[in-house]
């Protein structure tokens, strides 16, 4: 009973860390990048840079909005703004 309750635990481990891989930062295809852009220009940043996948959410880097101005945005799976920052 006790090698079973740690092949158990020891598949648990595995998952979580395979789950973590699959989570992992990654550049976004050309579906997503398309979704991302239509949504920051819609939104008054029609100038957008480098798009990734973070876990849940898209990050939209060197992206130039109609003030002029440089930001760093975040978009949920919705495509809906949930963080805006000013880029260094």
């Amino acid at each position: 009973m006790k090698g079973f309750k740690l092949f158990i635990l020891a598949l648990t481990f595995i998952g979580v860390v395979f789950t973590q891989n699959a989570l992992a930062d990654r550049d976004a295809n050309a579906e997503e990048r398309a979704k991302v852009v239509e949504a920051l220009t819609a939104a008054g940043c029609p100038n957008v840079g480098e798009v990734e996948v973070e876990g849940n959410y898209f990050e939209a880097d060197d992206v130039i909005c109609d003030d002029g101005k440089k930001y760093e945005i975040y978009l949920d799976q919705d495509m809906k703004i949930i963080k805006k920052k000013l880029d260094d």
